[in-house]
């Protein structure tokens, strides 16, 4: 049967080719995971977190959509080599960014997720659709072209961060349309037709002329002063909107975010923004500190008003535009030490020197970009105060950054802190809203749980205070730790300079213990309380494992129940069109029905190891965005070597080789959580050059074995099924959507190792598959 298959199929060649099917793979693979990047950016300034993960995981559904396209274009057949199709379709996927574009620059309301939806799931099916029929037509080759594809991705990743730190995100869709037009004429090169090939560099030199004139006319130009009815935690707009007099002076796009500097009728202050929402303020400052005494009488102040006398050195978690720092200086600190995660947030402070008096780099000052807890992690030195002001105005109600990772208050964070402190060093956090800091405060009894207190003694050691007036969704909130119980001075005096700041106090040891008299009474448990009050609130101490602090309601996030419904519906949907429904002959129906969960196992199994492993070493390497690109660079680099070994395999070894190394994957990524650890830990002191390299490293051994079972796979495919290798290809496609999904509902819920085991589980199944079907379909 197999012989015969293979002679009726007639098989096309990559002979006199090889290197422009490469290349084209290579593009569209670039073009996919830079454009996915890309759009995250946009979307986040836009939309609430949550929405931008729905929304981009959901456009990821387009590959699938192209992948059923394929298969009803080609009507279960071979695709025999109609070249211009291609050509057309790849210049059409260059039009749709354009597309994309010009819809979000002329976006008015983010109300309209479906609009920014379908516009950006357009460009996914026009790559689906091109790289189902390449991987069909030359299936053969599949480890040289899974190769190919997952090089472009690490390749496209990393040229995303450098565009979008050049031109902007909305420019860099741009550029893509320009590098689509450019895949189009590797196509045309194909395809040996001179007018063909003439078209294709029409368009690419028509494109790139236009994406020239559109950078010096900026007709084509997205700014977020135009959305109308921007979410409640998106304070960019809304100050526009409300403040007749603010308007946004400086924007800078980097990898990290977006930043805008937007100055008001108040020329004392200016506030800078993150992705439109976290907001940082600039306080004009000429080196006179009487002239920024009002901010002794904010309420995020009051952690600098305790024992004054005992603050020699002050670590700023988040420094921001400087504020923080400036209210360090104004309580006496003489050493301070500012983090910020984000360097575009850094130099925008920095290069505004002649208004803020160049308060990041003032004598006694010590500005470091990482992150926080980074940082503190690596660090010797102990503090008298470690402060992190997570408050901006117009602050987002509970749950709207359910989704957003968060480890400053971990459990390990906060564990990190202690050891951190002198001896008569405290911790002080503001808060956006006594939720949030009911939150912590659980968090530091739990914390000091853990270091050997009894519940009674670590109350004795916490205090949590609010504004009294205002909306209680934003009312600011300081949560204290010390090092020491409180005394009767020091409460005396906080307590005093929280009602100078018009705030009250939920708790304080001594004076105000309302609420806690169950856990001060030794009547209820820590976890008890917690239970008690679940129903409303989620005030269950987060872990680095499971790190989503702003989860405060039960149950999982909007856009993560939407996106996991709408994923497990689609799989269901695809899975059931390709093995009862596709195009039947040749009693190939039961092989369909047995290759068919083989590629949406691994399809859910690459994301469910994936996710976790970015989250994993953002601790090692202190940036996100740096996270991100070495570890999917690392797994796309070494799966890019695994499937050139897998292209060496005999297609009657497959069942046996691939059974070994899918297997080896569940090994790996189970043994993962025991020395993924270890290692981070061990490197953690190094330079971050060095950080990097074991990163990438330590990553290579799993993706080169996760590259293999996907193009053997195809290989198999091409030989039982050739007609239906760009619907396999489909799903896997739609079943990484519910990876990942998959991945962040069982993290919020769970944590990120359930996750990771899952996926081992997954690749075993995939094991068994192969094993036990494999050997059956080559006969």
């Amino acid at each position: 049967m197999a012989g015969r298959v293979k002679t009726a199929t007639n098989d096309l060649q990559l002979a006199g080719r090889t290197r422009w099917i490469l290349a084209s793979v290579f593009l569209l693979s670039a073009i996919g995971l830079a454009y996915e990047v890309t759009l995250t950016r946009l979307f986040s300034v836009i939309f609430q977190y949550h929405y931008v993960f729905l929304i981009v995981s959901v456009s990821i559904m387009g590959l699938s959509v192209g992948a059923a396209l394929a298969v009803n274009v080609t009507r279960g057949r071979v695709w025999r080599g109609e070249w211009v199709d291609l050509v057309y379709a790849a210049i059409l996927v260059a039009l749709l960014l354009i597309g994309v574009a010009v819809v979000i620059a002329q976006l008015r309301s983010a109300s309209v997720v479906i609009v920014a939806l379908v516009a950006a799931l357009l460009p996914f099916v026009g790559i689906g659709f091109l790289n189902a029929i390449l991987f069909a037509a030359f299936a053969r080759h599949s480890g040289l072209l899974y190769a190919a594809d997952l090089l472009g991705g690490a390749s496209g990743l990393a040229a995303a961060f450098v565009l979008i730190g050049w031109l902007g995100a909305l420019d860099t869709v741009l550029a893509l349309a320009v590098v689509s037009a450019l895949a189009a004429s590797v196509l045309a090169a194909i395809s040996c037709q001179r007018p063909l090939q003439t078209r294709a560099l029409g368009v690419l030199l028509l494109l790139g002329v236009g994406f020239l004139a559109n950078r010096a006319t900026g007709l084509v130009a997205f700014s977020p002063a135009r959305i109308e009815d921007a979410p409640p935690d998106k304070t960019l707009m809304l100050t526009l909107q409300q403040d007749g007099e603010a308007r946004i002076i400086e924007t800078r796009w980097d990898p990290f975010a977006r930043v805008d500097m937007v100055e008001t009728g108040d020329d004392s202050l200016r506030y800078v923004f993150t992705d439109a929402g976290a907001g940082s303020i600039m306080v004009r400052y000429d080196g006179d500190d009487e002239a920024v005494a009002w901010m002794r009488q904010d309420v995020e102040y009051l952690p600098f008003t305790i024992s004054p006398e005992t603050l020699d050195k002050a670590l700023i978690l988040g420094a921001g535009a400087g504020r923080d720092v400036l209210m360090a200086r104004l309580a006496g600190a003489d050493s301070i030490t500012a983090v910020e995660i984000n360097p575009a947030l850094a130099d925008l402070t920095r290069d505004s020197a002649a208004y803020n008096g160049n308060i990041l780099d003032l004598p006694g000052v010590q500005t470091v970009v990482t992150d926080g807890r980074n940082f503190v992690e690596r660090s010797d030195e102990t503090y008298d105060l470690i402060y992190a002001n997570i408050v901006y105005s117009q602050a987002a109600a509970p749950g709207h950054s359910a989704l957003s990772e968060s480890y400053i208050f971990t459990r390990e964070a906060l564990q990190a802190y202690w050891r951190h402190l002198s001896d008569n060093g405290r911790m002080g956090f503001a808060t956006h809203h006594g939720i949030e800091g009911l939150r912590l405060l659980v968090a530091a009894l739990d914390m000091l749980q853990h270091e050997g207190m009894t519940i009674q003694q670590a109350l004795q050691h916490v205090a949590l205070a609010s504004l009294r007036s205002g909306d209680p969704q934003t009312r600011t909130s300081v949560v204290i730790v010390m090092r020491q119980p409180w005394t009767p001075e020091q409460t005396q005096a906080f307590v005093d300079a929280a009602h100078q700041a018009g705030a009250g106090l939920l708790h304080m040891p001594g004076f105000q213990e309302l609420g806690f008299e169950g856990l001060a009474l030794g009547a209820v448990t820590l976890d008890e309380y917690i239970a008690a009050n679940a129903d409303l609130y989620n005030y269950t101490p987060t872990t680095d494992d499971s790190p989503f602090f702003y989860q405060f309601t039960p149950g999982l996030p909007p856009g993560l129940s939407d996106l996991l419904l709408i994923s497990v519906l689609v799989a269901f949907g695809y899975l059931s069109w390709l093995i009862f429904f596709f195009v039947r002959r040749d009693g190939l129906q039961w092989k369909r029905a047995g290759l068919a969960p083989y590629f949406a196992l691994l399809g859910a199994a690459f994301l469910l190891i994936e996710i976790p492993l970015i989250q994993r070493f953002n601790l090692l390497l202190g940036q996100p965005v740096l996270a991100l690109v070495a570890v999917i660079g690392a797994l796309l680099i070494g799966g890019g070597m695994g499937s050139l070994l897998s292209s060496r395999f005999a297609v009657e070894s497959l069942p046996r080789f691939v059974a070994i190394f899918a297997g080896a994957v569940a090994a790996a990524a189970i043994l993962s959580t025991l020395v993924y650890p270890a290692i981070i830990e061990w490197a953690l002191p190094m330079e971050l050059s060095a950080r990097l390299v074991i990163t990438v490293l330590a990553l290579l051994p799993l993706g080169f074995v996760m590259g293999v079972p996907f193009p053997s796979g195809l290989r198999l495919a091409h030989q039982v099924d050739p007609g239906g290798v760009a619907a396999f290809w489909g799903a896997n496609a739609v079943t990484s959507v519910l990876g990942s999904a998959l991945a962040m509902a069982l993290a919020v819920s769970v944590g990120f190792s359930a996750a990771l085991l899952l996926g081992a589980g997954l690749y075993l199944l995939a094991a068994g598959l192969a094993h036990r079907t494999w050997r059956r379909m080559l006969v």
